[in-house]
């Protein structure tokens, strides 16, 4: 038996704005990325026989559309970046990896920055919170319901150091005993 082969529609610009709301109904997102997913959509309904001209028509209204949706404030990478980045740090990241992650997304390199610094103002030890937060997620330390062993220590460490804690904050979190730690997490 032979598979069906699905007849592609059409592209046009009415398909990649509904493509754009429906989006931005569910996910916050960046111009950027905005970009890429539209791209992606432009991709998989391109015809076969296109010349380029209806790949450059649509890269044209990829623009407007964005450009539309940033200035009616449905795409804000300022908000998207502090959102982001309070997320991740309530989960347990470190700085350096937030910020990774905030480049990834798209957010400019000065934008991520001036985010972090801000959250850093706002929050005494960031990344001191993020690594009891993350001690606690993974079971790590004082929070580990297995037995102390010393190579149990040594692959906790390593785990830390690999989520972009440093050495010394790895050591001090898994070396405190969970009373301190739960008086830092929930603030007592």
């Amino acid at each position: 038996m032979e598979k069906e082969v699905k007849k592609k529609r059409p592209l046009s610009r009415d398909y990649l704005v509904r493509a754009t709301y429906s989006y931005l109904q569910r996910f916050a997102t960046t111009e950027k990325n905005l970009r890429a997913v539209l791209g992606r959509k432009v991709h998989r309904r391109m015809p076969e026989s296109d010349d380029g001209e209806l790949q450059a028509t649509a890269m044209v209204w990829i623009d407007e559309i964005v450009q539309k949706a940033v200035t009616q404030n449905l795409v804000n990478d300022r908000q998207y970046a502090e959102a982001k980045a309070r997320s991740l740090m309530r989960s347990g990241n470190s700085t350096r990896t937030i910020h990774q992650k905030l480049l990834a997304k798209g957010i400019a390199a000065s934008l991520a920055t001036e985010v972090m610094a801000a959250l850093a103002e706002e929050f005494e030890d960031m990344d001191f919170l993020a690594a009891v937060k993350y001690a606690r997620k993974r079971r790590f330390g004082a929070f580990s319901i297995r037995h102390d062993g010393n190579e149990l220590v040594e692959k906790e460490l390593a785990s830390m150091c690999r989520a972009g804690f440093s050495y010394a904050l790895a050591n001090r979190i898994l070396m405190m005993p969970r009373e301190e730690l739960e008086d830092i997490l929930y603030g007592l």
